[in-house]
């Protein structure tokens, strides 16, 4: 991977999505499948940007990204983590690769290998839509 996302392991994924937090870390866990995976089965709070809209989608001033995705993403400087996720770790790296052009540093990690790990482990973490 080419940026300095941190990895995260599925105890830390399924802390973050219990609680919002790792550690004291506020975060955001973001999915990047495609709306038709995500709607199928995702990990409990979660939001989607699928990683073919997330170039664009980091161009959108922040009122405009909540309008269309319906939920503030945490800036690139801010003390909240943003945690991506995929299938199976693919689209996870391609958008952690975005995050990082755009400043993402500090507060960037990423979950591998993903949707595939935490599914066959923790089904009381899974939403349906």
């Amino acid at each position: 991977m080419s940026t300095n996302a941190k990895q995260l392991e599925l105890k830390d994924i399924l802390e973050i999505s219990s609680s919002g937090k790792l550690g004291d870390k506020d975060m955001v866990i973001l999915d990047v499948r495609r709306p038709d995976e995500f709607g199928s089965g995702h990990i409990k709070n979660a939001k989607n940007v699928p990683v073919q809209e997330l170039g664009q989608a980091l161009q959108l001033t922040p009122s405009e990204f909540e309008a269309k995705y319906g939920f503030k993403l945490p800036a690139n400087d801010s003390q909240t983590g943003v945690a991506v996720h995929c299938m199976r770790g693919t689209r996870a790296q391609m958008a952690a690769s975005l995050l990082a052009e755009a400043e993402y540093k500090d507060n960037l990690f990423v979950y591998l290998p993903g949707w595939t790990e935490l599914a066959g482990a923790a089904s009381a973490q899974i939403e349906k839509l």
